[in-house]
Formats: structure tokens, C-alpha cells, sequence
């Protein structure tokens, strides 16, 4: 047994062996005091030692337990040596970048405009797609559908009795509720004069199943949705505000909505909104007619239902197709071929936008790469400044890890201030974003609306930013680390490695070319997509239109002689207007989808369940056709003899034409309007195709109606200007004020600016225009890059060139040689985007229109205008190379 430790301390050499093994891992600042800690518990030990016979097995134990504790605590001690060393190399890392200004500025703007950019866009797909509805336990919230295995509509509103039935599924169902935008607007009149409010319609059930309680007041009870009820009203918390301002004793108040009033019952919580009524600012009950309540054929209503809990999707489809088959079992006429269809009501609001946003989203990442090989590049280059600095450092001990993670160290503090000033470019970014949008659009997804960074958005560059910084700093930290260290001391030792390096950076500047072409390509699908939508034939001429909706208050014009004679006058002043070419009235604008009606032919066997002839059934003033610029192909117009007296008439479009008397004369022919009252009326005109739909559809089946026939109250006034149709909006306000002062027209805007914000043309516009804008930035990037490899080429072979030089080659030589090299960099760049975007290109099927994925115009002229690009980036530093003095470039080294 080793004797103890005399008083100085002189310990037998396994144990000071021990002591230096395991004080190789603790932080310098605390060796001193955990050696005499621990010098002071080996003497102790070793007394125990002496008397080891002696001892129980359990102080045995805890003797070899405590034994290890040296071990234990020395690990303890490690993030505060990591601490140590981290901010040892975070203090030489930002001293290095101090040093080198230019490389720190360049490096961390292109990596702010990645991070910012990508940081915008998941801003919105955070909103948009990950973000939770705003009501209580959303996960529950499904929307139900209609759907038919025959016919042209695949999928349908539900009509109400099929919404009772439904709703008696307490097995499966907590709660049920219907709305709808139909009739959902109203004309509020006060001290402050007549507005146009949104609103809808709903069941007394809407607010509890959506879990939203009022702010003031209460939500509807059961039974103020049924005929007969007092009218009753919910006010949005921006119209209480807004309108009444913030008058806490507005509840049990009365307003006038359409000449009528109105109790108000509550007002919502601040920022409730629901995505399919978005612009919606008051709430009333949704009372059927007469007629909807038994009609299984009539479809409009939307309906909303929220599951019991533990009941999954599939348990609840299962269920809802058993109702489905026993409801079309009753109901053969009218339900042959249907079923019911659930989904998440998430997936319902913003299904439309998950491919537009997903596929930005991918874009703006193309970027971010590229980005990121740029900065490679660039510290790569920046590498070859120090190579003697990391030779000494090498000669003094440093090992190569220890080099590397100081490289890393500064790509990180790289990544992380292109981050920070990124949050700065992402908060601006957002804001073009929203802008961007048209009103319209906006009121559609209220979760865009007020968006800002949140604590997930910061975490996401914060990550992005981090990874960035490892990913893309480690190699140029593996180049830049594999030093020789005799070449690396000397004064000439540009060349080490430069193979290696050269290689490298010709991989980067390879991956930016593909990943920018892959942009472009994809950009260059979108923009020919939306010209080849914007070029649709639409059957009428938009300009100088100038477009306002109105609704007469039921109050007021309750009769058909009351809206027969509002009409006349309105018409008859404003055809009257100076500026005006003329005017007409239609129940439903151009390209907006307005209601479907079944309908039959008179002399034609009745057709089976689902397949009967729909048309969208447009009501129109007599000058309708003219005012529009419609063409007339067969037969004649509306005119004044089609009145209320008169036996009924239609004029039918060229589709409806085609597709239900095709190599027939439909002149003379007789269509019958479904209803408890069959309506005959004869066709007596054939028109162009008017668009009454989306532009990316076939164009749909139309009935024009005459005003005087079937007077609506809903009304689109549309005037056709002379010149600017701006110009005569005071003018036409004028005369409707005269004839109604409490009439308030909305929707005010040119034809154009009509077509331009409907959904086909904004879910094609919109993601081209990102699309086109980073791939800009992508080929810019890419230009750079490119123009760096050569530059950076250049620079090293500064000696070579001279030689050639010297030796007789010529400045043409020379160009040519740089310009090939750079070239053969672009080429495989090229082919390889291309490849890669015959295969990313697919994705876009969904968002193209009459253009193919692997359009081979698209494809041509991107390469050759990626080609162009890179051949000026080439040749900008070979001309520099050509222009070398070689008694200079020979003496360089």
C-alpha cells in the first residue's frame, strides 16, 4: 500500500497522473482550485485505503462511487469552458470581419436578402397554413358538401332540408350551422347618411359552433332564425366603432338597415373575422323562404359542423355517406348520385392559396441558396488572404478542428447580422406583399391582414440562420483548414490547394446557375400562364366601363312596379350624362358567378336525376348587349315590347347554343325555368360567349332574362364612358342621389380593374410576379457569382498569364481562354437546371393555363438569356485578364 502524501504534497504518480488526466478537460480559470480540492480528497482517500479490510462492503461502494466524482465534476465544468472558448472565438471573429469590411458588407447583405426574403413569405405561410382558426378547438371544425357523380358541378352547396337532416347526426355531431352571402348586404342609414355595410347571413347556431362569444351582448338563441322572428342584427367590433362609435349601449339599440329596423343583439370580439364572408361587418339570422325550406334542388347553403370529440374524419364520413344513401333512397329525383363530403374547414379557407404560397415558398429557398453560395464563394476567397495566418496558428499547436470552428464561428456571426438586418427587409417585404393584393382578394383571407413578425417567425430565422451559417461556412472552413503549413509560411504560397479551391468554387457557381435557372424557368411558366388567361376571349369589350353595385331596400321597393320604375329613371337620367356612350343594368357582373338554374327544354324527355341543362341566369336591361359589346349571332335583341305584359322571352349565349342544340336552329325553341311554377319562355337571340365565370374555365351555359320581365333588386349599373370612365363616377353618384337619397352604391370600379381582381387572374397574376421579382434577384446572384469565380480565377493565375504573355500569346488569347472557363462553368449549370426543371416544373401544373410544364419556348429563352447574362460576367474579368502587363504579372510571384 503506497504510503500517504508527505506535508508538501509529493503524492505517488498515479495519482498526480489521475489529476492531470482529468484536468485536461477543465476550464483554465479553475485548474488551481480543483487541484488542491481534489490533492485534499486523494489524502483522505487514502487513509480510507489503509483500513480497506476493515471497511463494510457499503463504505466500500460509496469509496468507489465518490471515487469518480473528480471525473463527474470536471465534465460539470464544460459549458463553461465551451463558454470560454465560444467567446474567445466570437471576439477574434468579429475582429476579423472588422478587418475586412467590403467581404463583412457584400456577405451580409446578399445573406439579409435571402433570410429577409424567405422570412417574409413564411410569415404568411405561418398565417396561412400553420397558424390555427381562431376559434375554440378548431381541430373539430369541419365544412360539409354536396357532391354528385354525374353532371358538369361535381360538388354543391347543400339546399335546407338536406341541412335539418344533416343536422339530426347527434351520434357523430356537436353542433351545426349554415350561412350565406346571398342578400348578405345591407344600406345603413344615420345621422352620418346612407353606407353600403357587408354583411351575412347565418344560423342562430353560427357563433356557438364556431366558439366565438360576444364582446357585448349575446349571440342569437334558437328560434330567431325562423320566419316571423323581430329582425335582429350583430355588429363587427370595427363597425361598432366605426359607426357608433364604441357606444357601450348600443346592445338593445335599434338601427336602419334597408329602410327597416333592427335590434342590435351584441357586437363581436375585436379581430373576429371568418374567412368566406371576410368583408362582413354585421350579422343577422338566416331565415329561409317559404319555397327553400322543401326544395331539395335549390343549393345555397353553406354548412359548417363541429365533430364530438374522439370522433376522427373517417368515423364521421362513414356516417355521413350512410345519410347520404338514405336521403337519395327518398329522394330519387333530385338526389340520384349524391353523397356528402367532409373536410376541415382549415383546408376549405385556404385550400385555394396552399399551392400559391407553397410554391413562392420553394422560390424564395432557391434564392436563399443561392444566396448562400455566394457567400461561400466569398469566404472561400477571402480564405486565400490568410493563409499565412492560419499556418502560424497551425505551427503553434492549433489543430484543425479547432481552426475550423473558427471559421465556422465567423460564418455563423455572418449568417446571424444577414439575419438581424433580414428581419429589418422581411418586415418591409410583408408589407409589399400585402399591398399587392387587391382589396378584393384581402377580405377573402383576413389572416393576412395586420400580419407581423411573431415569436415562431423569429425562431424560423433564427434557425434558418444558424443552419445557414454551419451548412455553408463548413466548407470553406474544411478548405481553408486543410493548409500546408510549409507552402502556407511562405510568401508565395498562393497556389496551395488552389486546385481544390478552384473546383469548389466552380460547384458553387455551378449550383447557382441550375437553381437560378430552375427560378426562371418557373417564372417564365407563370408570366406566359397569366398573358395566355389575360388573352381569353371575353365575348365583351372592358373598356371605358365603368362598373357600381347597388341594392334596393326590400322596405322601399317591395313591389315589381316599385324597381320596374327606379330602374327606368335611373336609366333614363344617366344615358342623359354628358361623357355617357351608354348604360345598362345586369343582375350579376361579367366574370363574377351569380346563381345557376335548372333548367328543361319544352319537347325534350325529361332528363335523369343530375343531369338536367343548368345555366347561369343573367337579368339584363334592354341595352344590355349593346352597352357591353356583345355580338349578336343569330336572331335579335331585347327590346321595349318584351315587357310584363308580354309572353316570355330569353336570349341564350353560344355555348348554351352548342352544347343543347347543337346542328339545330334553337330560334323559336322554348326553355322552362324549374320552380313550383313552371315558366316557359322562348329563345329568340343567340349571343357571343360572354365569360360569367372564370376565366381558366370553358365558358359556361347563360340565359339573359329581360329586367322588365324579372326585376331584381339587386342591381349592377354599368355605364360605358366616352373617355375616361373615372371621369363621369361624381356625375352618375349624382343622379342616384337624386332618385334615392338613401341609396348607397358600392363596388365602384372600371370593368378592367374587375376582371383584374377575380380569383383566376389573382391566384395566376400574384405568384408570378413574386416569381419574376426573386428570379430577378436569382439571376442577379447568379451573375455575380459566376463573375467572381472568373474574377477570383484570374487573380491567382495572374503569373501564368503573364508567361503566355511572354511567350507570345495574344490579348484575344487570353480573353478567349478566361471566357471558355467560364463558360464551360455556365453550360453545366445550364443542363443541369434544365434537368432539374423539366422535373420542379411539374408542381406547377395546377397554377399554368394553356401552357405546358416542359414548354420548350419557356426553356430556350431562359437558358439563352441565363447565357447572355453569364457570357458579360465572363467577360467583364477576362477583359481585365487580357489587359495584364506581363513583365508585371511575371515578377508577381
Amino acid at each position: 500500500m503506497p504510503k500517504p502524501g508527505d506535508e508538501k504534497g509529493n503524492y505517488p504518480k498515479p495519482h498526480l497522473w489521475l489529476i492531470k488526466l482529468i484536468g485536461v478537460i477543465v476550464p483554465r480559470r479553475f485548474r488551481v482550485d480543483w487541484k488542491q480540492e481534489w490533492e485534499a480528497e486523494l489524502r483522505y482517500r487514502e487513509l480510507l485505503l489503509v483500513d480497506w479490510d476493515q471497511l463494510n462492503w457499503k463504505t466500500k461502494f460509496d469509496l468507489l462511487r465518490r471515487s469518480l466524482g473528480a471525473f463527474w465534476d470536471a465534465l460539470a465544468l464544460q459549458p463553461q469552458r465551451l463558454e470560454d472558448e465560444m467567446f474567445q472565438d466570437l471576439r477574434f471573429g468579429l475582429r476579423m470581419l472588422v478587418k475586412a469590411p467590403v467581404f463583412t458588407v457584400v456577405a451580409v447583405l446578399t445573406m439579409a436578402l435571402g433570410i429577409g426574403a424567405i422570412t417574409a413569405i413564411f410569415t404568411v405561410v405561418d398565417a396561412a397554413l400553420l397558424r390555427s382558426l381562431p376559434y375554440k378547438d378548431p381541430e373539430r371544425l369541419f365544412q360539409l358538401w354536396e357532391t354528385r357523380k354525374t353532371g358538369d358541378i361535381k360538388q354543391l352547396d347543400a339546399s335546407y332540408p338536406d341541412y335539418l337532416d344533416w343536422g339530426r347526426q347527434d351520434e357523430i355531431l356537436e353542433g351545426i350551422c349554415g350561412y350565406t352571402g346571398w342578400g348578405g348586404s345591407f344600406t345603413l342609414t344615420d345621422r352620418a347618411g346612407p353606407e353600403r355595410i357587408e354583411g351575412a347571413k347565418v344560423t342562430a347556431t353560427f357563433f356557438s359552433v364556431l366558439g366565438v362569444d360576444p364582446f357585448l351582448g349575446r349571440a342569437f338563441l334558437d328560434g330567431e332564425d325562423q320566419p316571423g322572428a323581430a329582425p335582429t342584427v350583430i355588429l363587427s367590433h370595427a363597425l361598432w366603432r366605426r359607426r357608433f362609435g364604441a357606444d357601450p349601449a348600443i346592445v338593445g339599440r335599434q338601427i336602419k338597415l334597408d329602410g327597416g329596423g333592427y335590434t342590435v343583439l351584441g357586437v363581436l370580439p375585436q379581430g373576429f373575422q371568418f374567412a368566406p364572408m371576410g368583408k362582413a361587418e354585421l350579422w343577422v339570422p338566416l331565415r329561409p323562404y317559404d319555397f327553400q325550406v322543401s326544395r331539395r334542388f335549390m343549393h345555397w347553403l353553406d354548412v359548417i359542423v363541429r365533430l364530438k370529440p374522439g370522433i376522427s374524419l373517417e368515423q364521421a364520413q362513414a356516417q355521413l355517406t350512410a345519410i347520404a344513401s338514405r336521403i337519395e333512397l327518398d329522394n330519387p329525383d333530385s338526389h340520384t348520385g349524391a353523397g356528402i363530403k367532409i373536410a376541415a374547414l382549415h383546408d376549405e379557407i385556404v385550400g385555394s392559396v396552399r399551392p400559391v404560397l407553397l410554391v413562392v415558398f420553394g422560390a424564395v429557398g432557391f434564392v436563399l441558396l443561392i444566396a448562400c453560395a455566394n457567400v461561400a464563394n466569398l469566404q472561400l476567397a477571402r480564405a486565400s488572404t490568410r493563409r499565412k495566418e492560419i499556418g502560424i496558428r497551425l505551427a503553434l499547436g492549433a489543430t484543425r478542428w479547432r481552426l475550423m470552428r473558427q471559421l465556422l464561428t465567423e460564418s455563423v456571426l455572418l449568417t446571424f447580422l444577414g439575419g438581424s438586418i433580414g428581419l429589418l427587409i422581411a418586415v418591409w417585404g410583408i408589407k409589399l406583399l400585402v399591398a399587392a393584393i387587391p382589396e378584393t382578394q384581402l377580405f377573402s383571407m383576413p389572416y393576412l391582414q395586420e400580419l407581423a413578425l411573431n415569436t415562431r417567425v423569429f425562431c424560423f430565422t433564427a434557425v434558418v440562420s444558424l443552419l445557414t451559417g454551419l451548412v455553408f461556412g463548413l466548407a470553406p472552413a474544411w478548405r481553408s483548414s486543410a493548409t500546408d503549413l510549409q507552402t502556407s509560411l511562405k510568401d508565395g504560397g498562393n497556389s496551395n490547394s488552389s486546385s481544390g479551391r478552384h473546383t469548389f468554387r466552380n460547384g458553387m457557381a455551378v449550383s447557382e446557375i441550375a437553381l437560378a435557372l430552375v427560378l426562371l424557368v418557373g417564372a417564365g411558366l407563370m408570366i406566359r400562364s397569366t398573358l395566355r388567361l389575360l388573352d381569353v376571349k371575353l365575348g365583351f369589350q372592358p373598356e371605358r366601363l365603368l362598373t357600381m353595385q347597388m341594392e334596393l331596400p326590400a322596405a322601399r321597393y317591395s313591389e315589381d312596379h316599385q324597381t320596374r320604375a327606379f330602374q327606368e329613371q335611373m336609366m333614363s337620367r344617366i344615358e342623359r350624362l354628358p361623357g355617357v356612350a351608354g348604360a345598362a343594368t345586369v343582375n350579376w357582373l361579367p366574370i363574377q358567378p351569380g346563381p345557376v338554374d335548372l333548367l328543361s327544354i319544352e319537347g325534350e324527355p325529361p332528363p335523369a336525376p343530375g343531369t338536367e341543362p343548368k345555366a347561369s341566369t343573367r337579368v339584363v336591361s334592354t341595352n344590355y348587349f349593346r352597352t357591353m359589346g356583345i355580338s349578336l349571332l343569330s336572331g335579335r335583341e331585347f327590346s321595349d315590347r318584351d315587357n310584363q305584359f308580354s309572353p316570355g322571352v330569353v336570349v341564350i349565349n353560344n355555348a348554351f347554343a352548342q352544347r343543347r342544340f347543337a346542328r339545330q336552329d334553337p330560334i323559336g325553341r322554348r326553355i322552362i325555368f324549374g320552380g313550383d311554377e313552371p315558366r316557359p319562355c322562348e329563345i329568340v337571340g343567340v349571343v357571343d360567349d360572354e365569360r360569367v365565370g372564370a376565366l381558366d374555365e370553358e365558358a359556361s351555359s347563360v340565359v339573359y332574362r329581360p329586367f322588365s320581365q324579372d326585376p331584381w333588386t339587386k342591381l349592377a349599373l354599368i355605364v360605358r364612358a366616352e373617355g375616361d370612365p373615372q371621369g363621369v363616377i361624381n356625375a352618375v353618384r349624382g343622379q342616384l342621389q337624386d332618385i334615392d337619397g338613401e341609396l348607397a352604391p358600392y363596388s365602384v370600379a372600371t370593368m378592367e380593374q374587375v376582371i383584374n381582381d377575380t380569383p383566376s387572374i389573382f391566384l395566376r397574376r400574384y405568384p408570378a410576379l413574386l416569381m419574376a421579382v426573386f428570379a430577378s434577384v436569382a439571376l442577379i446572384l447568379a451573375a455575380v457569382g459566376i463573375y467572381g469565380v472568373i474574377s477570383y480565377g484570374v487573380s491567382q493565375r495572374t503569373h501564368e498569364i503573364g508567361i503566355r504573355m511572354a511567350l507570345g500569346a495574344q490579348a484575344s488569347d487570353v480573353l478567349r481562354l478566361i471566357v471558355q472557363q467560364g463558360m464551360i462553368v455556365t453550360f453545366t449549370g445550364i443542363v443541369i437546371g434544365l434537368a432539374a426543371s423539366l422535373a420542379l416544373t411539374r408542381l406547377l401544373g395546377t397554377l399554368l393555363f394553356e401552357v405546358s410544364p416542359t414548354d420548350p419556348l419557356t426553356f430556350t429563352g431562359v437558358a439563352a438569356l441565363l447565357l447572355i447574362v453569364s457570357f458579360m460576367a465572363c467577360y467583364l474579368p477576362a477583359r481585365r485578364a487580357a489587359k495584364v502587363d506581363p513583365l508585371t504579372a511575371v515578377r508577381h510571384d
